[in-house]
Order: structure tokens, then C-alpha cells, then sequence
């Protein structure tokens, strides 16, 4: 193994050092085994694919069938007909379902959620902490990320930064290494540069690889694109103590609040920052204070080692690495807290490439969550009825996107034959069936603005103002509809190790405008000014890359055009139906489908709108990290 390190003149010397004590020798790469092979991915993905094309086909035919039909003026007529039509609304009693959970989430925040956790007290000698940073080509945001957790206030002897950097670009890694290398002299903090020459796990891989480097009582992990505050450990540490300066065991993870620095940029930035107030500020909130779980949401976390380490470590089972790790430690017993007063900004994504590459990574992780811990949670795990019901609905939120395409593909289908309310009149329509969906929104839209402070964001302008983000939140979430869609299914009917695509950072802000150089939520990270001669680098020894055959070239350019067949399928269906509701007379129907359509086309067509750097191409758009 070769270690890169600074030494006090600033120049790197090359020294062989033996390998790392409890890690196995690294395997040979196996060779192909003779015989029948186990179906691509490509293969596997089209097998699913066709599938959802034959009933794709079969909604068409019965769409051709109305077409010829008409439309019906009567009501349900039978017994039969009444029970067909309460079946053909079970995906929408199903999304109320969900929205009655999400509303007890928002309204039990005011109730029990606003109190802050109390952070205990740190022992006399303060525990050893170790800030992990896993990037790939992140050639734009690495120095700033660097320079940020070495300035993080906390005794240089008991710090350390591993940069778990898998490049591959060679200009990128040089100057990562050249900035640990700067900031290790400069500032005193033992900072290692990690490269795996093979990337075996992505970033669950990098994140295992660094932890069984480091003995550290805790590992601080953050994104590329994240800054946090100086006094961020000072804050997040003693949440592991009690008042008496006592160990609390069973808590694994605090997570903060994350806050935004482009959040005013563009509707897209602001859509996204009004989700994030949303989750962050009312949901995880009344989560950590009722059912004492919250999920790491992969960045601005504080792990105990000791419990990563009891629940078997990093896994890239599922592309929420994350989520899944909180899983494990949620049944082995263990406790996560958030911390809502503690804020780490970080750049939203700026292109709408950028969001749905981030958006299917998260979709379709969730549903691959489901099938690794979905039964396990339900039949195994033990715990109270109330809770236990929480936790099934985090786990299976992702059954949004479903139900409410298959709503969407239904409720046509019931105006036609007049088997929805809108038989009685508009009122008992529009109370049922709009009414629902929109005040809730409205609702947790307001809420979350109300909730989250300035000093989260960099957004000066009034709540009033700042409420305005919901108009893009309701055009961007109907419109990603098909596209989560398609995410969720691959996550529940695809290969399981599927390839991590990283979402692209641009580094357009360099810090939050609204914090002063002492470290305020959401700050910039000044330097440090301690010089000291420590260790900036190591390279650890070759492992093998576990390729699989879904993150070939071929089988993106399947997955690409299987998204966007289903997103043109979608909006067919959504022209004939606006063609047969103005045949027919229906206005409401011709009103909604006209709006979902509009939806799509704003996100497709007119992306100057919600991006404001739509024409700027990202090199690294659809690379694995």
C-alpha cells in the first residue's frame, strides 16, 4: 500500500507500508464459469418492461373501447356496479391514506416536534472523530468541502478527514490531493486522501473502505456539495451524552437539518428547497421526537462507529446506501435523533438532469429497500402498534408515484361511465377528489416556510414570497410523476445492484451570504491557521471491481428509452382523453387531464423556466459514483 504524505517542507515523498491488519487478502478476479449465464440486466430490465408495455396496451385498447362508447350520463345502476366502482377507487383511498399520515406528521410537529432535542454534555476528554468526504470527479466542489470539515472546530488531535476520493479523472485527483496535502499543513488535521483504484460499491463501498481504516468513536459524513459550519461537531457530538457527560449507547445517528445555498436561483432550486423544508423541518422533526427513528439522508450525519460496525457495516445492497444502513440499525435497536436547529447548506441541483438523476436514485433505492427489509419490519420486528405503522408508512412512501399514476389513468375511465362523484354534481367532485390533495399542500407548503429559518437557507424574502414556491412544487411533482414511476418499478422488479448515478454539482455559490465568519448555520468554513506536519494521504491496495452487466452503456440506453416511451405513452393517453372530454362536454375531466399534460410538457419543452442553466452540458452527467 503506498501513503502519500505531507511533510513539513510541503513535499510528498512515496513510502511503502504494510498492508491493513484485519482486512482480507484482495480475491482474483473470477473468471467467467462455463455453462448457461444468469440474464443481463439489460435482459432482466426488458423481461419487466415488456410486461408493463402489455398493460400499457391493454389501457389503450380499453381507452379505443370508451372512444367508441361514449360517454355515459347515469350513475351505478346495480350492486355490481357500485362494487366495481368502490374497487376502481382503491388507488385513491389509498393516497388518502397516505395524505392522513403526512397530516398527522405535519400537525403532531406543532404538537410534539418544535421542541428541540437537549444535547448532553461531552466527557472531560472528548471523543476521537473522524469526518469522512466520499467524491468522484467532483473537481468543482472538493476544495470547498475540504476546507470546510477542516475548519470544523474540534481538538486537532482527536480529528481526523479521510477525502474518499474515487476519481478517475487525473487532474481531479491531483488537485484533491494537493488540497488535503495544503490543508493538513496548514491547519494541523490528520487529512488522508483515499483513492480505490477500483470503485467496487460505489459510495457505500468508498464509506466501508474508510471505516475499517480509522479506530474514531464517531464518523461525520458529508457530500461534495455541502458546507458545514464551523461549530457543526461542537453541536452534533454532545447529542451522544447524556447531562451528566454519560454515554447514550443506543442513539447510532444525529442527523441535521439540511439548508440550501442556491435556494432563490430558479423555480427548480425553490421547488426542491420547499420540499426539503418540508421533510426536513415537519416530518423529520416529529419523527426523532415520536418513534425515535430517522433515516440518514447520506450527508451532515454523525454515525457512532460502534453501531455501524454492530449492524455489519456499509452495504450497497440498494442505492440508498443510507437509508438502508438506518434500516438495519432501526431492527438491530438502535435510536436516530434530528437535530432541526442545527443547519448544513448545500448547492440544490441546478438542472433538471441533474434532479432526475437524483430523484430515480432515490425512487427506485426506496423500492429496493422495501425488498430487502419490507418483511422484516412487518413481521419480525417488534415494537407498538403506532409506531410500527409510522414506520411502514416511511418505508413504502415511494407507493405515491404508483397509485397516483394509476389514478390518474382511472379516474378518466369513471367520469366517462359516470361511476365518480361528479355524477352528483361538481361540488361533491371537486370536495372529494381536489380538495384532498390541494389543501394539503397548501398546508405543509405554508407550514414548512413558516418553520424554516433564514439562517437554513439563503432565501431573504418574506414567507409570503417564499410560499410562491409551491406553484413550481405542484408543476414539477405532477410532471416527474411517469419518471418516478419508472424509477420505483426498476427498483422493485430490476437487478438489485443497480448502478449509482451521481447527481452533477456545479459549485455556483461558494457559501451562504446570510452567516458571518464565527460559523453560523449555513456559513462559510474559514480556514484554519494551525500549522502542523500530518499525514495527507493514502492510496490502499487494489481490490476488485465487482462489474455488473446493468451498468453497461447498453443497458442506460434501454433504461433512457424505456422512461421516455412510458413518459410519451403517458401523454397520448392524457390527448385522447382531453379530446374525448371536450367531444363529451366533461369539462372538469378535460381541466385535469389538460393539466397534467401541461405538467410534463413544462418540464420537457420550456426547462429555461425552471433551470436557469439548461444550456450548460455537465461532463460528468450520468456517471457512476
Amino acid at each position: 500500500m503506498l501513503t502519500t504524505q505531507a511533510t513539513a517542507d510541503s513535499t510528498l515523498v512515496q513510502r511503502q507500508v504494510p498492508a491493513r491488519p484485519g482486512l482480507p487478502p484482495a480475491p482474483a478476479t473470477p473468471s467467467t464459469p462455463p455453462g448457461p449465464q444468469p440474464p443481463t440486466a439489460g435482459q432482466h430490465t426488458g423481461r419487466w418492461w415488456l410486461a408493463a408495455g402489455a398493460v400499457a396496451l391493454g389501457y389503450f385498447g380499453l381507452f379505443a373501447w370508451q372512444m367508441h362508447s361514449g360517454a355515459s350520463a347515469g350513475r351505478p345502476d346495480s350492486p355490481a356496479t357500485w362494487a366495481l366502482a368502490a374497487l376502481l377507487h382503491l388507488p385513491y383511498l389509498l393516497i388518502l391514506t397516505l395524505l392522513v399520515f403526512g397530516l398527522i406528521e405535519r400537525v403532531g410537529f406543532f404538537w410534539r416536534g418544535r421542541q428541540p432535542h437537549a444535547p448532553g454534555r461531552l466527557p472531560a476528554d472528548c471523543p476521537t472523530v473522524c469526518v469522512q468526504l466520499p467524491m468522484f470527479n467532483e473537481h468543482a466542489v472538493a476544495r470547498r468541502i475540504i476546507e470546510a470539515a477542516a475548519a470544523m472546530r474540534w481538538p486537532r488531535h482527536r480529528l481526523s478527514i479521510q477525502v474518499l476520493d474515487d476519481s478517475t479523472d487525473a487532474d481531479t485527483r491531483a488537485m484533491v490531493l494537493a488540497v488535503c496535502s495544503a490543508v493538513s499543513e496548514r491547519t494541523g488535521v490528520r487529512c488522508i486522501w483515499v483513492h480505490r483504484p477500483q470503485r467496487t460499491g460505489y459510495k457505500a463501498g468508498a464509506l466501508e473502505f474508510g471505516r475499517q481504516d480509522t479506530e474514531a468513536e464517531f464518523i461525520a459524513i458529508f457530500d461534495a456539495d455541502f458546507v458545514p459550519p464551523p461549530d457543526y461537531l461542537e453541536r452534533a457530538i454532545p447529542h451522544f451524552y447524556d447531562a451528566s457527560g454519560a454515554a447514550q449507547p443506543g442513539l447510532a445517528l444525529v442527523q441535521a437539518q439540511w439548508g440550501h445555498l442556491n435556494d432563490d436561483e430558479s423555480p427548480l432550486t425553490a421547488a426542491q428547497a420547499l420540499w426539503v423544508d418540508d421533510h426536513h423541518s415537519l416530518q423529520q422533526s416529529f419523527r426523532s421526537a415520536n418513534i425515535g427513528w430517522v433515516n440518514f439522508t447520506g450527508t451532515a450525519g454523525v454515525w457512532r462507529a460502534a453501531a455501524i460496525e454492530a449492524v455489519g457495516g456499509w452495504r450497497s445492497a440498494s442505492l440508498v446506501e443510507d437509508c438502508e444502513l438506518s434500516v438495519r440499525a432501526l431492527l438491530a435497536g438502535y435510536r436516530t435523533r434530528f437535530v432541526r436547529q442545527l443547519a448544513v447548506p448545500a448547492e440544490l441541483p441546478q438542472t433538471l438532469v441533474a434532479y432526475r438523476l437524483q430523484q430515480k436514485r432515490w425512487t427506485q433505492g426506496w423500492a429496493q429497500l422495501q425488498r430487502l427489509h419490507l418483511a422484516s419490519l412487518l413481521f419480525r420486528f417488534r415494537t407498538g402498534a403506532a409506531r410500527k405503522a409510522f414506520l411502514l408508512y416511511v418505508t413504502c412512501i415511494s407507493w405515491q408515484w404508483p397509485l397516483w399514476l394509476a389514478w390518474m389513468a382511472v379516474l378518466p375511465f369513471l367520469m366517462a361511465n359516470g361511476w365518480w362523484l361528479g355524477a352528483f354534481g361538481p361540488g361533491p367532485a371537486l370536495l372529494a377528489y381536489l380538495a384532498p390533495p390541494l389543501l394539503f399542500a397548501l398546508f405543509a407548503g405554508v407550514a414548512a416556510t413558516a418553520q424554516t429559518r433564514h439562517g437554513q437557507g439563503s432565501h431573504q424574502a418574506s414567507v409570503m414570497r417564499r410560499c410562491a414556491r409551491l406553484l413550481p412544487y405542484l408543476v414539477i411533482n405532477t410532471g416527474m410523476v411517469p419518471h418516478h414511476v419508472c424509477a420505483f418499478l426498476e427498483g422493485l422488479f430490476g437487478p438489485m445492484h443497480a448502478e449509482f448515478e451521481r447527481t452533477p454539482k456545479t459549485a455556483s455559490v461558494t457559501a451562504a451570504p446570510d452567516t458571518a465568519a464565527s460559523g453560523g448555520p449555513g456559513g462559510p468554513a474559514p480556514a484554519a491557521s494551525t500549522p502542523a506536519s500530518q499525514s495527507a494521504g493514502a492510496s490502499h491496495p487494489k481490490r476488485p471491481n465487482r462489474q455488473n452487466p446493468q451498468n453497461s452503456p447498453n443497458s442506460a440506453t434501454v433504461r433512457r428509452r424505456a422512461y421516455l416511451g412510458a413518459e410519451i405513452a403517458f401523454c397520448l393517453a392524457q390527448l385522447g382523453w382531453i379530446a374525448f372530454f371536450i367531444h363529451e362536454g366533461l369539462t372538469l375531466g378535460m381541466v385535469g387531464a389538460t393539466w397534467v399534460l401541461g405538467c410534463i410538457f413544462v418540464l420537457r419543452a420550456t426547462p429555461a423556466w425552471l433551470d436557469r442553466s439548461a444550456g450548460r452540458e455537465a461532463a460528468t452527467v450520468g456517471q457512476p459514483s
